[in-house]
């Protein structure tokens, strides 16, 4: 009877440490970490600045940089315990970025207590190459999940280059925009299908395809600054409100539509004539991942 007690309580622990992020109970902290490249800079550079905002206080995001990174090399950096990555961390209250003075591996940041939600990616230009994920992807689960096995894998889904891309990549998709696209889309479909413990899909690139159809479009650049990276202004902010509104605002129930951030940033700047344009398309593509939808 002893044992069964004890087996019980046991249970019922473990029910209660792995509360999904979106069933936390608003008050306690959210602690977010994406393991990336430079993609996932772009899409949390101004996440913090909508946070301090919307007046939460209560999130904490935390990002692994390496330029270019793919899940083989996220791999490799793991299983040789290699301190590769640039790290950044916004402390919960704080809502601004710091960097760490030095490098660190991705042991380091998977120590750093129970994450809620861990965000996976691919490299943008191999990203519509579903080759290129096998058997990395499968292998970075196992990782993440046997370190924080309570915390909600999140793949961030990343865009396609502008049209006058001259990124080295781009030919891998006959330098078509919107060929590059749906073979993004293809792969994020089919690993939905192949890696069960992935839970949500951040769609940035849905987001930015679909603010590109709209009177904000900076075309041939296409919301870039240089063919492939966001705009440092409303690229960048577009992919902020996405990240929010997909694993935040189910923590928060507050959405993203409507906050006051204003950036003079970049070529495309964050005012209040294209704001709305950016928090349209982050919310649509949340609510629909792959509809490219026109943002008036």
């Amino acid at each position: 009877m002893k044992r069964l007690s004890l087996i019980i309580v046991s249970l019922l622990m473990l029910t209660l440490t792995a509360t999904p992020a979106a069933a936390r109970k608003y008050g306690e902290t959210l602690r977010i970490l994406a393991i990336g490249n430079s993609f996932s800079d772009d899409g949390m550079e101004h996440l913090p600045a909508i946070l301090a905002d919307l007046g939460v206080e209560n999130v904490e995001l935390a990002r692994l940089y390496v330029g270019g990174c793919t899940l083989e090399r996220h791999y490799n950096f793991y299983n040789n315990e290699e301190a590769a990555y640039i790290f950044y961390h916004s402390e919960a209250g704080e809502n601004r970025w710091v960097k760490a003075e030095e490098k660190v591996s991705m042991q380091y940041a998977l120590a750093m207590g129970e994450w809620d939600i861990i965000t996976l990616q691919q490299a943008s230009g191999v990203s519509g190459i579903y080759d290129s994920y096998v058997p990395y992807l499968e292998q970075l689960i196992n990782i993440v999940s046997k370190a924080q096995p309570q915390a909600e894998l999140v793949w961030h889904m990343t865009w396609s280059y502008s049209t006058d891309s001259n990124h080295g990549e781009f030919p891998n998709y006959d330098r078509d925009q919107l060929k590059m696209y749906d073979a993004i889309t293809a792969c994020v479909h089919r690993l939905k299908k192949d890696y069960k413990a992935i839970d949500k899909i951040i769609p940035s690139g849905t987001t930015i395809q679909s603010l590109r159809q709209s009177a904000i479009n900076n075309s041939p650049k296409d919301l870039t600054r240089d063919g492939y990276h966001m705009d440092f202004g409303a690229g960048r902010y577009a992919l902020a409100c996405t990240w929010y509104e997909s694993i935040v605002k189910p923590y928060t129930k507050r959405s993203m539509m409507g906050n006051g951030v204003r950036l003079d940033l970049g070529e495309i700047k964050v005012t209040d004539h294209t704001a709305p344009y950016c928090q349209k398309a982050a919310k649509r593509a949340v609510k629909h991942p792959f509809k490219v939808e026109a943002v008036k």
